[in-house]
């Protein structure tokens, strides 16, 4: 899996806590995932040891295994 960061994205890592293990463990498997746009969409996970609702990461998808992290996101719920 080929993972790029956004430096938006690399900054709400820091400030959330948040590993790029997490973000891999998001991504190759999701408890969801919702369509934004065309290539755009948001994983997310509840990651056992977290006190979060969920940790999500909201991605381009450049292919199959390449994706581009646009952002992170902690308590996030599904409406």
């Amino acid at each position: 899996m080929n993972i790029k960061y956004r430096p938006h994205a690399v900054d709400r890592m820091l400030e959330r806590n948040i590993s790029t293990i997490e973000v891999e463990l998001i991504l190759a498997d999701p408890d969801g995932t919702i369509k934004q746009s065309r290539d755009k969409y948001i994983y997310y996970k509840k990651i056992k040891g977290r006190n979060d609702n969920s940790v999500a990461a909201v991605t381009l998808l450049k292919s199959k295994n390449e994706f581009e992290i646009i952002t992170v996101m902690i308590d996030f719920e599904v409406q």
